[in-house]
């Protein structure tokens, strides 16, 4: 039976990898904030310097969009407490630049240039639209670029449901084949009876059902989670799930043997799927 052991060395070889910030990370208290993006500014410093290549898939404009009226207005007042679909295209237009704006400041800091790409389902629909995305990627990578992605929110003419872009993050991860999915939230990992689950080389119905939903600004949770892990099982991408709220937790994830939720299977080969089974296999998921 296989241990996060016998994973540590091809995740420490891991070449392309793809990280998710949760809306949580990026929303709050601006101490906690900055604490949050000097480590992770530091920690995709050192990856580069490795020579590995990194993209940032983040939430948050639609936080930032409301703290931004909430700051203009003096107060909010959300219909019944919930926000529409249009309401959340309107806060996403209005928080997009200032997300962008705040990891520039930080990102600079390390001489990271940053790049944003805004894309959705549409832009995969068809097989020229597709392949341009995945080429825009691969050039920003050759010039040692940094792409923030984001769901283009703002003009979506969807509900805005994937997951706080846990899903979002699993697309891009199988677009550009990365080697390596991993998604900061605010908890150690899968957790079990209290427990954590330091491996799955397989997501079962039952592991399903013992995913909470979501919890804080975001709308994920650990279902979305544990199901992006899954969306990218079948083509050999490897996911951890691991605590933002630590301190350095990217850096620890390469370091620390047991570090996370690692969802992993050695016995499957990697490779990067096309358009046509990315709508399929991918978009067949929709978030609770």
């Amino acid at each position: 039976m296989k241990t996060r052991k016998d994973f540590l060395d091809s995740i420490k070889k891991a070449k392309l990898i793809v990280i998710k910030i949760g809306s949580a990370r990026v929303s709050g208290e601006e101490s906690k904030i900055n604490d949050f993006l000097y480590d992770l500014v530091g920690d995709i410093r050192t990856l580069r310097d490795q020579g590995k290549e990194v993209i940032l898939v983040s939430s948050g404009a639609i936080a930032q969009g409301k703290k931004l009226l909430v700051d203009q207005s003096g107060s909010l007042s959300l219909p019944n407490g919930k926000t529409t679909l249009a309401e959340k295209q309107a806060f996403a237009a209005m928080g997009q630049n200032k997300l962008l704006n705040l990891y520039e400041s930080f990102f600079s800091r390390v001489n990271v240039p940053i790049a944003q790409i805004l894309f959705g389902r549409k832009d995969l629909n068809e097989e020229k639209s597709f392949t341009n995305l995945k080429q825009t990627f691969r050039q920003l990578l050759d010039w040692g670029i940094l792409p923030i992605v984001n769901e283009n929110d703002s003009v979506s003419t969807e509900e805005i449901n994937l997951g706080d872009n846990d899903i979002l993050s699993a697309i891009v991860a199988s677009i550009v084949g990365a080697d390596l999915l991993l998604i900061l939230t605010g908890v150690d990992g899968f957790l079990k009876d209290q427990s954590k689950i330091d491996l799955f080389t397989e997501i079962t119905k039952e592991t399903e059902k013992l995913a909470t939903g979501p919890s804080g600004p975001g709308t994920g949770g650990m279902f979305t989670k544990i199901n992006a892990a899954k969306l990218l099982l079948p083509y050999g991408i490897k996911t951890g799930i691991v605590n933002g709220e630590k301190k350095h937790a990217i850096a620890k994830f390469f370091e620390v043997e047991n570090f996370g939720t690692l969802v992993a299977d050695s016995s499957l080969s990697h490779r990067v799927p096309n358009a046509s089974e990315i709508q399929t296999h991918f978009f067949s998921f929709q978030a609770e």
